[in-house]
């Protein structure tokens, strides 16, 4: 019994407190106008203790939300710089290009054939390297066995196979791929054709012929669809066979095969 009228006394007092408080902040036709006041000075260090707390909550909230903007703000910068330079690596990669593109276009033979650019989109991965894909095709005007060089007129390969906006180009040293050819210094004649992945030999040389380390070897005029003079390699070891009608020899080619990127065909030959 004691502890329920303790109870109800609390809950008087608490009632009638929070009434009084009421009356006092809302303060009906002014009556407790002095009490108000009053009261107000008193809770006045509560008061700026509440207010100076709820300033620095709401500066350390604002604080939070601007280290978070901060922190997106960053990580878009830093994908965007790298974006950036990824476009710039590609823009100067094209530039460089189209400047090599545009050097070799400026030595070629254009004044005595009709020439179609093509870029290296593909090539042999699994057997020694004998072939490229070149984007134009049949839409380009490009038929099977047309030659196919680089700058200055050397010659790389020819034509092999022809889709529509593509084709595969086998290269000189691929055995498939015979080439009359004859060598500048003396004249001697003889047959260009790959060696299974060992690169370009001059065969079929006649013994009387004179071969010699650092011959220039050129397609002669009897090579079908392959125009005279075409440079193809310098001799680079010449291998006589005893007892034998012919003579052989090993051609090198200035031209590295696994860095090219563009390449030229000749339409007219």
């Amino acid at each position: 019994m004691p502890g329920k009228f303790v109870s109800k006394k609390i809950f008087k007092v608490t009632v009638i407190c929070f009434l009084a408080i009421g009356l006092i902040i809302f303060n009906p036709h002014n009556l407790f106008s002095g009490l108000r006041n009053f009261f107000m000075i008193v809770t006045l260090p509560a008061q700026k203790v509440f207010s100076s707390s709820a300033i620095k909550m709401a500066s350390f909230g604002e604080a939070v939300t601007s280290i978070g903007k901060i922190r997106k703000e960053n990580k878009y910068l830093i994908e965007e710089n790298l974006r950036l330079r990824a476009e710039g690596a590609k823009f100067g990669e094209a530039v460089a290009e189209n400047e090599m593109l545009r050097n070799q276009l400026n030595i070629l033979p254009k004044d005595k054939f009709e020439i179609e650019s093509a870029n290296v989109i593909g090539r042999d991965i699994y057997n020694n390297n004998d072939w490229i894909l070149i984007d134009r095709g049949e839409s380009s005007g490009i038929k099977k066995g047309m030659p196919v060089i680089v700058s200055e007129g050397v010659l790389i390969g020819r034509v092999e196979e022809v889709f529509p906006s593509s084709a595969k180009v086998i290269f000189i040293s691929n055995p498939l791929m015979n080439t009359n050819v004859e060598t500048l210094e003396t004249g001697a004649v003889g047959l260009a054709k790959g060696n299974y992945g060992l690169g370009i030999i001059m065969d079929l040389v006649l013994q009387t012929d004179s071969l010699k380390v650092g011959d220039k070897v050129m397609t002669s005029d009897i090579s079908q669809n392959i125009p005279r003079g075409l440079f193809i390699g310098e001799i680079k070891e010449v291998s006589p066979v005893r007892n034998d009608l012919f003579q052989k020899a090993i051609i090198s080619s200035p031209v590295d095969f696994l860095k090219l990127r563009f390449v030229f065909i000749i339409k007219n030959s």
